[in-house]
């Protein structure tokens, strides 16, 4: 299975808003920053969340980003719908079966629903992590990694 960079991208941009936001104007220009993306790619994310209702985006000189939804209402499940899709034929990309084998004429009929099962497992575990729990991890983990050498506006 493979789930693109977007996700991981999308995940820490969001991140990136809960953190900061409180004490700064977060813009597309500083998750490019803090990601190492594109402006561009980070603006085109931001469309993907604001859609999805995850995000709000104000445009201009005074524009920024700032979550739709308080951090515990935002689950890894729900980023994930915004940027990737959660169907197991695209995750996981089976080829055309044979229809002159009987393995390749039942093939997908057999692997298929456990590619679901797989993509439902998944989809359970997602939705018991919100953007909440990422933001303790987070200050938990600058705490352990000697403090004093962070940013005081990311503790």
């Amino acid at each position: 299975m493979r789930v693109s960079k977007r996700f991981s991208l999308a995940v820490h941009a969001l991140l990136f808003v809960v953190v900061l936001s409180p004490k700064k104007r977060v813009t597309s220009t500083l998750v490019a920053e803090s990601t190492g993306a594109n402006a561009v790619t980070v603006r085109n994310l931001f469309l993907e969340l604001s859609d999805s209702g995850l995000l709000i985006a104000t445009a201009g000189k005074n524009g920024g980003v700032h979550l739709a939804r308080a951090p515990k209402d935002i689950t890894l499940w729900d980023i994930y719908q915004a940027v990737e899709t959660p169907d197991a034929d695209e995750i996981f990309k089976m080829y055309e079966g044979s229809d002159t084998c009987p393995v390749g004429k039942n093939f997908y009929q057999i692997l298929y629903p456990h590619m679901e099962s797989a993509v439902n497992a998944m989809k359970t575990d997602m939705e018991q992590v919100t953007l909440e729990t990422l933001e303790g991890e987070l200050h938990s983990l600058l705490k352990e990694l000697h403090a004093e050498k962070c940013p005081s506006d990311l503790l």
